[in-house]
């Protein structure tokens, strides 16, 4: 399906919420245009080594909520619905790229048969993060802390990692692979 892409160094995974702050014209087209086609657009990278100049993925974002900052300026709250491989570029007069977006069914990592290492930890952890940051607390209206690959997303959301850190990471095959290396990061921390 075609899809509006806004190409921004904002890292969320599915299942995952972020606030978007909303002012250049053609991204609040493409923002008017998904309210009122109760659609929503697609999250991605910038690639200046592309010649369409975006990343190969991104993720499919509903809006769930909007207000307006001090300034006037809209904030959206935005939930990730999917991964999608983004193909056959173009760009319209107001300078919105959209893409040919094809979801990508599989998990994000593959859980295995001991996916529950680390598990525990993680949760916790991250149960403590939303309650000490109200914020985050109420961006976050749907939490799943039983689940060892929503847990493990969402620190990779939220931790200060760089955007090749953070896709390293990604690119694990396992949770078993990403909780060892959440956890090395963790520790260098302390």
């Amino acid at each position: 399906m075609k899809r509006a892409l806004f190409p921004l160094s904002v890292y969320i995974l599915p299942q995952g919420y972020t606030r978007l702050r909303i002012f250049e014209p053609r991204y609040l087209h493409m923002v008017k245009t998904a309210m009122k086609e109760h659609s929503g657009f697609v999250l991605c990278h910038s690639d200046k080594t592309s010649t369409t100049e975006v990343s190969r993925e991104g993720v499919f974002v509903e809006i769930v909520d909007f207000s307006q900052d001090s300034g006037g300026q809209l904030l959206i709250d935005v939930y990730a619905r999917h991964r999608v491989l983004i193909s056959d570029v173009s760009t319209d007069e107001l300078n919105l790229k959209y893409g040919w977006c094809e979801t990508v069914d599989k998990p994000l990592w593959e859980l295995g048969s001991d996916g529950f290492v680390y598990h525990e930890r993680l949760a916790d952890l991250l149960r403590d993060l939303f309650v000490v940051n109200t914020e985050l607390n109420d961006l976050y209206k749907k939490k799943n802390y039983a689940d060892p690959i929503w847990v493990a997303a969402r620190w990779l959301e939220l931790l200060p990692l760089t955007l090749t850190q953070k896709q390293k990471i990604q690119s694990c095959r396992t949770y078993q692979a990403v909780a060892g290396v959440l956890f090395e990061v963790f520790d260098e921390q302390e």
